[in-house]
């Protein structure tokens, strides 16, 4: 069987990829932060991150810990206990909400993506990927951040070990919810493996299976580049 790469459509999937790339990491930082306004705090996005701030209740937390170090590390009784304890409560489960949020952004996108290819597969079997099916198909790939993010924390953890196989929001979030580190990034990462591999061995077409991998590839990694060390720092310091 000949093997070769369509370059119309390899330039095609580069762009869409390189795009996409950043579309999904600055989109990702908004879930945290749609997560963080809600619960009432301030927040600012950077380019490959965010940051939220409460500093009034955060403020008062802190000064009643100053107050009564001694009554909470013995575990006695103080007059703003209750106060103290659930305000270190809500802190805790914001922190866990707002962890939440980047990942979920994702993975909404992914079935968002999924759904339309699904409701689309007839018109695709019959007429091929259009241009919209092609947008589901990038959509539906948020997915493959859940993939890559497993892939890269335990890669990174045989080359230069520090103690951990996960990382990221995954790896918190699992911490948060006192459970094995791993737990979500394994759940999501294997899942979002699956997804990927559906879809580039049953919904992209055979002739185009290289020419999407490579496009893919070249273009995630440019994208990621282009993003996270030239023109992100410069838009969203």
């Amino acid at each position: 069987m000949k093997i070769s790469i369509d370059i119309k459509h390899l330039i095609f999937i580069f762009i869409g990829f390189v795009l996409f790339t950043i579309i999904g990491t600055v989109s990702h930082e908004y879930g945290h932060i749609i997560v963080a306004k809600s619960l009432g705090y301030e927040t600012t996005l950077h380019y490959g991150s965010m940051n939220y701030d409460n500093s009034s209740f955060q403020k008062n937390i802190i000064e009643i810990y100053d107050q009564n170090k001694t009554e909470i590390k013995n575990g006695t009784e103080f007059k703003q206990k209750t106060e103290y304890e659930n305000g270190v409560k809500k802190l805790t489960n914001d922190i866990l909400l707002v962890r939440i949020g980047g990942p979920l952004q994702t993975v909404i996108t992914g079935i968002i993506g999924l759904i339309i290819l699904f409701w689309r597969r007839k018109k695709i079997n019959e007429f091929g990927l259009k241009l919209f099916d092609w947008l589901a198909v990038f959509l539906s790939l948020f997915w493959l951040r859940e993939a890559f993010n497993l892939t890269m924390s335990i890669g990174i953890e045989l080359i230069k070990p520090d103690g951990s196989y996960f990382g990221g929001d995954e790896k918190r979030i699992s911490e948060l919810l006192n459970i094995w580190s791993g737990t979500v990034s394994c759940i999501l990462g294997i899942i979002g493996l699956f997804i990927s591999i559906f879809i580039i061995f049953r919904i992209v077409p055979k002739h185009l299976r290289l020419t999407f991998i490579v496009g893919g590839f070249l273009g995630g990694i440019f994208g990621f580049i282009l993003w996270m060390n030239i023109l992100g720092p410069k838009i969203l310091p």
